[in-house]
């Protein structure tokens, strides 16, 4: 089965009977990973033998992998599959226990596995996705449509419109954890509840910054050309799963804004007044950085470097391991642009 996207679980495996035995969840987005395996738990809550659902700590696994082995050969007393899960098993070894489950696979049991961010062709990823009865579930970052699709999904439980505004900032402070995401506009569903909208002023009353502030950090330094805050930012926030993407995200958003602003300075209008009426609005410290931008960026060199960002994009997607190291590299030429300015 090789290979699955984590929004499509629901589609390839409406039932149990579906499932591989052998299915690894895996990727950056931890809470995404938990989201999947949760899913996949759901679909045997409705057995009647209290045994047919396993958990089992990842420590325990790598510490006796014939512990796993044992579980997933074991035969329901009441019949049917059952479920043998392993959580957090993010930068452990789960090859010792999971391989001797490929090379026989087994009949009555699936086993799912949680891990974190697994290179491409390497290790248990390899030999999961290699496998013509195992399926490896990969959970990636949320880019903006999903998180346009996660915030429509939470506000349509209350009946809410989402204004535009009230979108954008709820982008500026969702992070790379889907799980803490969903809860975050939770809360502002919930405190708009008695209302017909979700606005800004709910997300300001009870949602926090999920995404760290290192991110809008490295980004208003690129933009502003400050070479050592820039270094000094993305040496902590690079450390962090997936950061690499959101920074990409926030850095497309703030160039296309910035690029619209642009045009307007251009018709007469001053770089305050200019970054003020932007729609959908920046919010944070892009706000105060855009003016001081604009004063040296010129069009053109918005558009080269809003292009720089798409093709860096791309490269991320498709080679991952290399994330960190080309949204470096992009983010210090950005960075030059300035300079030469």
């Amino acid at each position: 089965m090789t290979a699955a996207k984590a929004n499509e679980v629901g589609r390839r495996f409406p039932h149990r009977d579906k499932l591989p035995p052998v299915v690894l969840v895996f990727g950056p987005d931890r809470g995404l990973v938990t989201e999947v395996s949760d899913a996949i738990l759901a679909l045997f809550d409705d057995s009647d033998d209290p045994f047919a659902i396993v958990k089992l700590d990842a420590a325990t696994v790598t510490a006796d992998p014939a512990r796993l082995i044992d579980e997933a050969g074991t035969i329901s007393m009441f019949g049917g599959k059952r479920l043998i899960l392993v959580r957090d098993a993010a930068g452990r070894n789960m090859s010792p226990a999971v391989v001797p489950l490929l090379d026989r696979p087994p009949t009555e049991a699936v086993v799912v596995v949680e891990a974190g961010d697994l290179k491409r062709g390497t290790g248990l990823r390899k030999d999961v996705e290699n496998h013509a009865r195992a399926v490896a579930i990969y959970c990636p970052a949320d880019t903006e449509r999903d998180l346009d699709r996660m915030i429509d999904e939470e506000a349509a439980k209350f009946g809410l419109a989402v204004d535009a505004d009230a979108r954008a900032m709820l982008r500026e402070r969702l992070g790379a954890d889907r799980a803490a995401s969903r809860g975050e506009v939770l809360k502002a569903c919930l405190h708009a509840a008695d209302g017909e909208a979700l606005t800004t002023a709910d997300i300001d009353a009870v949602v926090g910054d999920v995404a760290a502030s290192q991110i809008g950090e490295a980004v208003d330094a690129a933009f502003l050309g400050n070479r050592r805050a820039l270094d000094a930012a993305l040496g902590r926030v690079l450390r962090q799963d997936s950061a690499a993407v959101q920074i990409l995200m926030m850095a497309q958003r703030v160039c296309h804004a910035l690029e619209l602003a642009s045009a307007a300075v251009a018709q007469g209008a001053s770089p305050t007044r200019a970054v003020e009426e932007l729609r959908p609005p920046l919010f944070g410290s892009q706000r105060a950085m855009a003016p001081r931008a604009l004063d040296q960026w010129a069009p053109g060199k918005l558009r080269a470097a809003s292009e720089a960002i798409a093709e860096a994009t791309f490269r991320t997607r498709i080679m991952p391991h290399l994330a960190a190291a080309t949204t470096r590299d992009l983010l210090f030429r950005i960075a030059s642009q300035v300079s030469q300015r």
